[in-house]
């Protein structure tokens, strides 16, 4: 018997119903006391309403419209030994680009919990700033908290680069926090106008590395908690990316202009970027990998430790680059169009998010999936932390077709 498809399965999607259902439960009990200005204000609750910025007009919001809706349409990768291609690079082949804005809230509240939430003046929850994992801002967490620390007050303007699973996560932070940045500048702010910048992140090398590249003072950065709430006399919050597929263009080129050399050589080097060092998703035949990759002329590279700065020198001179998914690869963002790209996958972890950023360069992708079933995404558990067994005969076919070094 399959354990995970008829076992952790159904027993997942029964705790994530019954989750949903308490948390609906609870937002419906604490509804009236929402519901009254005194303990709304005694208890500093959210309202009972949301405040949807494209269909709503209040004094102290405003828009700043950056890039418009974009039709998008993406090559599918090469998949070798696969029927069919991947549902789930089908499903992002083609699509739209939500418009890209910048708003300014007078008075704005701001929750740090999770992924934040913004409120009006009036305590009204703004969904397009206020990502939540159910997708549904009627449920928001927001509204199933009893009572509220009175908020830290912020003078001046604030700038707010919270951003959904960025903290501590190199991809997130280069793919979706970063470039809020340049929607910031593109909007005509001076990042060092504001009197604050709220940002969650872990100190880590990289993300220091950022604040230095954006010319940004990092005594101004108040570093966020999940228990922070705080009110800013003026709140300036760029839009972010609520599905990580839908990166336009214009957002990867600010962060490919950070980094990459203006005028980086023909790209020469064969990368292979392993998983050795880290927790999961390895590649659990490495050892046969690795001489196979050998005697095609590429050579095992390490990010860890490396700065974005070098990273992205490595990658700009990639002629081919060649690994399990990991955050590794999002410095795909680096490379040139030329580079030719093969990322491996375990069965039940199939995603689009490299594509995304290759397709986006013009490079050419080949995904290998690694060997047991294939289980149907809608109805399997992510398989994140699965280690690839990967099919090398599938590996030297797909080497063989690359160009000669």
């Amino acid at each position: 018997m399959n354990l995970r498809a008829h076992v952790i399965t159904p027993l997942r999607r029964s705790a994530r119903r019954l989750a949903r259902l308490l948390r609906l439960a609870r937002i419906y009990s604490l509804a009236g006391p929402r519901e009254l200005a005194f303990t709304r204000t005694r208890l500093q609750l959210p309202r009972n309403q949301l405040f949807p910025l494209r269909s709503s007009q209040a004094d102290g919001v405003s828009v700043r419209f950056v890039e418009p809706e974009e039709p998008f349409t993406r090559p599918l990768p090469h998949m070798p030994g696969e029927p069919v291609p991947h549902p789930n690079f089908v499903k992002h082949s083609r699509g739209i680009h939500p418009a890209s804005f910048v708003a300014e809230i007078t008075g704005a509240r701001i929750w740090g919990y999770y992924d934040s939430a913004v409120l009006t003046a009036d305590g009204r929850l703004i969904p397009e700033l206020s990502k939540d994992m159910w997708g549904d801002p009627a449920i928001h967490p927001i509204f199933a908290h009893a009572h509220f620390p009175r908020p830290r007050q912020l003078r001046g303007r604030t700038l707010s680069l919270i951003t959904p699973e960025a903290s501590g996560n190199y991809h997130h932070w280069m793919i979706d926090l970063l470039p809020r940045a340049g929607l910031v500048q593109r909007a005509g702010w001076d990042l060092n106008a504001f009197d604050q910048i709220l940002i969650k992140h872990r100190g880590y090398p990289f993300q220091k590395e950022v604040f230095a590249r954006l010319g940004i003072d990092e005594s101004k950065i108040i570093r966020v908690n999940d228990t922070d709430h705080f009110q800013a006399d003026s709140l300036i919050v760029p839009s972010f990316h609520h599905d990580s597929t839908l990166v336009n263009k214009a957002d990867l080129n600010y962060v490919r202009s950070l980094f990459v050399p203006a005028a980086p050589p023909p790209p020469r080097r064969r990368l292979y970027l392993g998983r050795r060092d880290a927790a999961h998703r390895r590649v659990l035949n490495e050892d046969a990998l690795l001489a196979l990759l050998k005697t095609h002329g590429v050579e095992e590279v390490s990010m860890s430790g490396l700065s974005i700065a070098d990273q992205a020198r490595l990658l700009s001179d990639a002629s081919v680059v060649i690994g399990p998914n990991g955050s590794a690869l999002a410095n795909l963002i680096f490379a040139q169009p030329s580079c030719r790209v093969i990322e491996f996958f375990a069965p039940a972890w199939v995603v689009p998010y490299n594509w995304m950023i290759a397709s986006h360069l013009g490079c050419d992708v080949t995904v290998l999936v690694g060997k047991g079933p294939r289980p149907d995404p809608k109805n399997a558990p992510p398989g994140i932390k699965d280690d690839v067994d990967l099919d090398l005969d599938l590996l030297e076919k797909a080497l063989a077709s690359l160009p000669k070094p």
